[in-house]
């Protein structure tokens, strides 16, 4: 008898086969990109000590869902660098966990979404005082850490965020504005 017999075909649901597709785009998106460093994880000007412990010389892809749960408040305080190479096992873990990961999803959506669309429409044209602004200059250097490719996947990972996520909570006042964003840079 055939493993074909014992084991029938079984269809993949659109969201599943979605889900599926944008997590290999993400690993393939991210898979050469950079350890930032043991000694750049948080940012210097932050108390980020016990970040720096939690992700020490962890491969982005070996990070326990656990602390992935328990440090998701503090991605602001990742260096562009350490949030680059860490944001997708922050995805992923919010794509195939989602009901597992407690506030994880808003917390990466918060730090996927710009600012307040008038203030960072000033600090572009450069009517405000980029030392008031840190939350701007900060998204900002993040943003401008990622590849081409690696910006892809995250747009793949948010236009797809309501199809394989339906019963998504509050990150969804995020989401279009995110979205949005993602799309232009």
């Amino acid at each position: 008898m055939s493993s074909t017999e014992l084991f029938p075909k079984v269809e993949l649901s659109p969201a599943h086969e979605m889900r599926q597709r944008v997590a290999a785009q993400i690993e393939e998106a991210f898979a050469s990109t950079p350890y930032p460093g043991d000694e750049n994880i948080a940012k210097p000007d932050t108390d980020g000590a016990s970040l720096t412990r939690a992700f020490w010389g962890k491969n982005w892809r070996d990070v326990q869902l656990t602390t992935l749960s328990n440090y998701h408040v503090d991605l602001p305080l990742m260096t562009p660098e350490a949030f680059r190479y860490y944001v997708p096992a922050f995805m992923l873990a919010t794509m195939f966990y989602y009901h597992h990961v407690s506030t994880l999803p808003i917390g990466l959506m918060h730090s996927l979404t710009p600012p307040d669309p008038t203030l960072l429409q000033k600090y572009l044209d450069k009517k405000t005082d980029p030392l008031k602004h840190s939350q701007i200059t900060d998204f900002l250097n993040r943003v401008g850490a990622f590849s081409a490719p690696e910006k892809a996947a995250i747009r793949s990972f948010l236009d797809n965020y309501t199809k394989w996520q339906p019963d998504a909570r509050s990150e969804l006042r995020q989401l279009p504005r995110a979205a949005e964003f993602w799309r232009t840079v």
